[in-house]
């Protein structure tokens, strides 16, 4: 009697597919695939990149023109076209410029006899309001209060100390008297230009 013996490819139980399939989901992805996808990325990235650039640089068009166009623009071009046009190898003719330049006025208040501890606080929020005005304005850099009590010091943004007491006298203490000031125009410190000297030869 004959024996035959099947020869095939044995059908793999379902466990053994589940686990083949599950295996596939979970292989690693190689370096070079991780280079391939960060290269593509990067390209995506860039060719995103430009029309968001060109449409910055359009919007940004029209305020660079106004700045170039302000006033404070062209009177800080001047002052350079200045400097450059006085330069010296002694420093004298800097310095000269400098001396006659006001660029903040220094405002130091003091206390009036009508500033009495009773008069003072109804005055003092109107005050602080319309003093905080004149910074959000840009007519105020700094402001500070004197240690020992005598008044208030300010440090303005204007070029002329006739401004400077226009602005200060309209404030609340100032209609009603409570407080003056001492405007002392300040400018650049002008005997730096000292050290322009050029040794001689």
């Amino acid at each position: 009697m004959k024996k035959f013996i099947r020869i095939g490819i044995s059908k793999p139980s379902t466990q053994e597919y589940r686990e083949k399939v599950a295996g596939i989901g979970r292989r690693r992805i190689s370096w070079g695939e991780w280079c391939i996808l960060g290269f593509l990325a990067a390209c995506a990235s860039m060719m995103g990149a430009k029309p968001a650039a060109a449409q910055a640089a359009a919007q940004s068009a029209p305020l660079l023109a106004a700045q170039s166009s302000s006033p404070t623009h062209q009177s800080t071009k001047g002052l350079t076209a200045m400097s450059d046009d006085k330069r010296s190898s002694t420093g004298a003719a800097e310095m000269k410029a400098a001396q006659a330049l006001t660029t903040k006025v220094l405002a130091i208040g003091n206390w009036t006899a009508k500033a009495t501890p009773e008069t003072r606080p109804p005055v003092m929020p109107f005050e602080a309001r319309d003093t905080l005005r004149l910074q959000l304005a840009g007519k105020i850099d700094q402001w500070f209060a004197k240690t020992d009590g005598s008044g208030a010091v300010f440090l303005m943004n204007v070029t002329d100390a006739a401004e400077a007491r226009a602005l200060l006298e309209e404030l609340p203490l100032g209609r009603a008297g409570m407080m003056t000031f001492e405007y002392i125009p300040m400018g650049p410190l002008w005997p730096l230009g000292l050290l322009l000297r050029e040794p001689s030869k």
